[in-house]
Order: C-alpha cells, then structure tokens, then sequence
C-alpha cells in the first residue's frame, strides 16, 4: 500500500503538483472555494455594469459608448462565465510565486500512521492523533484521499504515496470501515 510497505503508515512528500491539486479540490468542493468562485463572479458583473453605467451618464460619442456597452458585457458575461477557471489560475500562479518565499515551507517528510482505534499525522514536530470517528468526510479523487476533520481542516493523502490507484482505494476503504465502526457518518457512500 505505501512506499515503505508498513500497511498502515504512509508517507510522502508534498510537491507543488499536490499543492495544485488540492487547492483546485478546495475551490471545487469546499464552502469556502464556492464563495470565492462566487465574489469573482459578482466583481466582474459589477465592474461591467459600472463601465456601461460611466458611460451612460457621461456624454461620449455613439461609436465610443458602443465600444463601452461591448467591454462592459465581455468584462460582465465572460468573467462570470469564467469565473472558476480565473480563481484556478490565480491559485496555480500563487503556489508558483511563493518558491523560496516563507509561505512556502514544505516538510521535508509527512508521515500517517494508521491504528486501529486513530490515526496520527507527523510533519517535522508537528504531532496530530485524531479518531475516525472525529472524520467530517472522506474523499477519493484521482490525485489523493481527502480527509476532512472540518471544512478548515482537510489532509491530502496523494497519489504517489502509494504503489498504485488500487493500494490508495483500498486504504480509502478501510478507513471509512474505521469510520462506521466507530460511529461516523463520513464512510456511508461506496466508491
């Protein structure tokens, strides 16, 4: 199932590939990644409305007001159309701007030790236990396991921590049996 073949513990490195991808996945499926979806889309609709309305009040010629009316619409229309694939890119380009910054501190190691009764993450010092039971959602994409301790709180278990997509299915699995077992509501659904 893992790199170093202990059936419960996996570890990994995160790259800027998995940064990408989980932040695609906020955006995608998180509250707080609709909302910002959702400020884009109402900042470009009002600053399309603004530049028709600027030139509705202030006299300019027809030919300039026409150009005015079709960048207001393209501006208004196209940015709410496009307002998801904008915050992607932003968020791709910021995870490229941050290289040799502060904000970008990759442990050089993460490891998740799988128990019977909890889980234990370790990043450096970083020590965190958590029950299943404590799990708000679990998620299985392509890329990674999600697990959601809270709509903040979301641990990425990527893909090349395991030999394959069928050992990163089966730990999915087994920890949504953790998950029933131990009361938990997040492993209801089969994938």
């Amino acid at each position: 199932m893992a790199q170093n073949r202990n059936r419960r513990q996996v570890k990994f490195e995160l790259n800027d590939k998995d940064y990408e991808a989980f932040g695609r996945y906020r955006i995608m499926y998180t509250a707080q990644g609709h909302r910002m979806v959702t400020r884009q889309r109402i900042t470009y609709l009002i600053s399309g409305i603004c530049i028709a309305a600027l030139f509705t009040v202030f006299p300019v010629s027809d030919s300039f007001a026409r150009l005015a009316y079709i960048v207001a619409a393209v501006i208004g229309i196209g940015g709410f159309i496009f307002a998801e694939k904008l915050v992607l890119r932003q968020q791709r380009q910021a995870i490229q701007n941050a290289e040799g910054s502060l904000e970008r501190v990759h442990p050089p190691e993460n490891t998740v030790r799988f128990d019977d009764e909890t889980f234990e993450t370790r990043a450096e010092d970083d020590v965190q236990t958590f029950r299943y039971g404590d799990i708000k959602l679990i998620d299985l994409t392509e890329e990674a396991i999600y697990v959601w301790m809270s709509d903040e709180m979301i641990m990425p278990i990527p893909l090349h921590a395991f030999r394959g997509m069928d050992d990163m299915k089966e730990l999915y699995k087994w920890i949504k049996a953790k998950i029933k077992e131990q009361g938990g509501e997040a492993g209801d659904d089969d994938k």
